[in-house]
This record gives C-alpha cells, sequence and structure tokens, in this order.
C-alpha cells in the first residue's frame, strides 16, 4: 500500500513537470513535492513509523523516486531555457536605439518665475515656509479660532504629530500662515510674496484638488488704502494675461482681512461662454484679498494704529490653467510626458 502511494505521487509530479512551461512553475511544483513540507518530504517523515520488515524497501523506493524527480525537474529546467533562447530575435547591436522623449520645464514652475519677477518689479521680496505647519500659524495667529466656521471650510490634514507645546501639527491649508511669521523676524515697511503647496481634503473636480500651489502675498506700510490693494491687483494680473481682460471684485468674508474682497477675473478658457473650469459663470476667482485684521497686526507685534497693510492670495494652478487655457486643473498634475512637452 505505501509503494502504491509513492508510484501514485511520482506518476502526479511527472505529469506536471512535463508540462510546466515556465521556471517559476518548476520551482512552484519542487517545493510542493520536495520542500520543507512537501508530499514526498512528508512521506520520508513516516518512516519511522513503517514496519521494520517492510521499512527497507519503502525507504529505497521513496529516496529512488525523489532523485528521479529532481532529475526531471532539472532536466524540464534546461529545456525552458533552451526554448526561450530559441525564442529571442536576433537584432543588430549597431542600429541607433530609439530616442527618449524628453519634457520640458513644468508650467507651474515657469509661470511661478514670471509671477515672481512681477512682484520683484513691484519691490517684493520672496519668502519660504514649511508645509508641515503648527495649528497656531495656520490658524490662530490669523484671527481663526479653534470654534470659527472658517476651520470646517478649509478641511485641513492632521498629523500625527504635536509642537513644543503640545498643540497639533497639520499640512499648511494655505500660504498666509507665513504672515505672522515674517511679522515676527523683520519690521515694517515691507512687501513680501510667499509661493508654496498648500493642502486640504477637498474633492477633486476641474478646478479643485487636495494638494494646490499658492502664491501669498502681503504688505505692511504706512497709509496702506484699499485702491492700493486694488491698484496692486490690476496691474499684476493684466501683466499676466494683458490688458484686454475683464476684472470685477466682490465683498467677502476672511476672518484674517477687514474688509475682505474676492477678484474674479474673465474666463479665458471659454471666453466667458461657460465651461466646467468656471462653473458656466464666464468668471473665474483668481486672486481673494483684503486689507488684514488688526488682531493679525497684533499678532505679529506690530501697532496697527501706526500700521496698516493689505494681502492676497493668487491660485498658481489656476494662472497656469487660464493663460494656456486648460480646461481641468487635473492635468497639471499628470506624468504624461507627451502633455508635459507641450509646454515649451
Amino acid at each position: 500500500m505505501e509503494t502504491e502511494e509513492i508510484l501514485n505521487l511520482k506518476n502526479e509530479a511527472f505529469a506536471q513537470i512535463t508540462t510546466a512551461q515556465t521556471k517559476e512553475e518548476l520551482e512552484n511544483i519542487r517545493v510542493a513535492y520536495l520542500g520543507k513540507n512537501g508530499k514526498i518530504t512528508n512521506l520520508i517523515k513516516k518512516i519511522k513509523n513503517i514496519t521494520p520488515e517492510k521499512r527497507n524497501k519503502y525507504g529505497r523506493t521513496i529516496n529512488s523516486t525523489k532523485q528521479n524527480i529532481e532529475n526531471l525537474l532539472f532536466e524540464r529546467k534546461q529545456q525552458i531555457i533552451e526554448e526561450l533562447e530559441k525564442k529571442e530575435e536576433w537584432f543588430d547591436l549597431t542600429i541607433p536605439g530609439i530616442k527618449p522623449q524628453i519634457g520640458s520645464k513644468h508650467p507651474l514652475l515657469e509661470t511661478l518665475k514670471e509671477v515672481e519677477n512681477i512682484f520683484r518689479y513691484l519691490g517684493y521680496q520672496v519668502a519660504e515656509g514649511p508645509e508641515i505647519e503648527t495649528d497656531y500659524y495656520n490658524f490662530e495667529a490669523l484671527n481663526i479660532p479653534q470654534d470659527h466656521p472658517a476651520r470646517d471650510m478649509q478641511m485641513t490634514f492632521y498629523l500625527n504629530l504635536k509642537d513644543e507645546k503640545g498643540n497639533p501639527k497639520i499640512l499648511r491649508t494655505q500660504t498666509s500662515a507665513m504672515q505672522v511669521r515674517v511679522m515676527e523676524q523683520i519690521r515694517p515697511p515691507f512687501r513680501v510674496l510667499v509661493p508654496g503647496r498648500n493642502f486640504r481634503y477637498e474633492q477633486v473636480d476641474a478646478s479643485h484638488g487636495f494638494e494646490f500651489w499658492q502664491v501669498e502675498g502681503f504688505v505692511v506700510d504706512k497709509d496702506i488704502s484699499l485702491t492700493d490693494l486694488f491698484g496692486t491687483i490690476d496691474f499684476v494680473l493684466r501683466e499676466l494675461f494683458g490688458e484686454n481682460i475683464k476684472l470685477r471684485f466682490a465683498t467677502t468674508n476672511f476672518p484674517f482681512v477687514e474688509p475682505g474682497v474676492d477678484t474674479y477675473m474673465s474666463c479665458t478658457i471659454c471666453n466667458q461662454k461657460g465651461c466646467p473650469f468656471c462653473k458656466n459663470t464666464g468668471w473665474s476667482e483668481i486672486m481673494p484679498a483684503g486689507i488684514i485684521h488688526p488682531n493679525v497686526l497684533r499678532r505679529g507685534k506690530i501697532d496697527p494704529e501706526k500700521w496698516g497693510g493689505f494681502a492676497f492670495a493668487i491660485g498658481l494652478s489656476r494662472i497656469v490653467n487660464l493663460k494656456y487655457r486648460i480646461s481641468d486643473l487635473r492635468t497639471l498634475n499628470t506624468p504624461d510626458i507627451r502633455i508635459l512637452s507641450q509646454f515649451k
């Protein structure tokens, strides 16, 4: 009975080995029969349970079967290698290779340089800040307390990290977080531009993403008025998009400015006919702004009785879409080199 079991396993293994087409299949067969817990290995472990008069014959049979399987595995492996070598097509090593495609500078980077140059002309200095920010600089210092509804609107990514005071760290939702950081370091008057990535838990669509680029700008000086802000916005956007664009402003509410304004520009993608990017309104929100709230100045240790200022934020990704007439913001995040190579 024992030798019949060995013979059945041998026939079963031989059938599988002879029909195997890859080295991986052969390895799986080897493990199934000869591995640590393989079928043949388990029979070898049973030798001690065989009666003495049958043990000798059983041992010789099973060892012979093991050797036969190993030999057939080796032979079939060599056959597979030879078959693969025959299938390989001959090719001329002297033929020039295929030239790899190369892209170009990303439109976000090129547009950022253009924006920075415009503001440098206006006397702004460029600063950078951390993408992993504290709750204090991202919210509290900007006059956004814990219970303020603006926190819900910004849909923050919280990290499993704490600052030195035990407060949670976050992925910054706005480059405005640099306002008070800068105010703590330098004294007015100053003009500062802060470009960088921001993160919000938002539904991704043609004009929104959970990761986006923003350029924050703010000025602190004496005798600052709303007309200074409007003049700056008008100059910058016409430098970027040309004199023929249309602009309009609407009042809005941001905790860190008072009053607050929203800037809308005629949609260059559809020429104000309506498209998914402008939500079929013909107007694209481009540059929210306002006069810096006195509480923010106080957080930065600046006396609001002596100094005033304005702040604005430019959606850099939106500028790129409107400038190159890209109807979907997600295009800028694609790794497809065929798309990137168009921006030369």
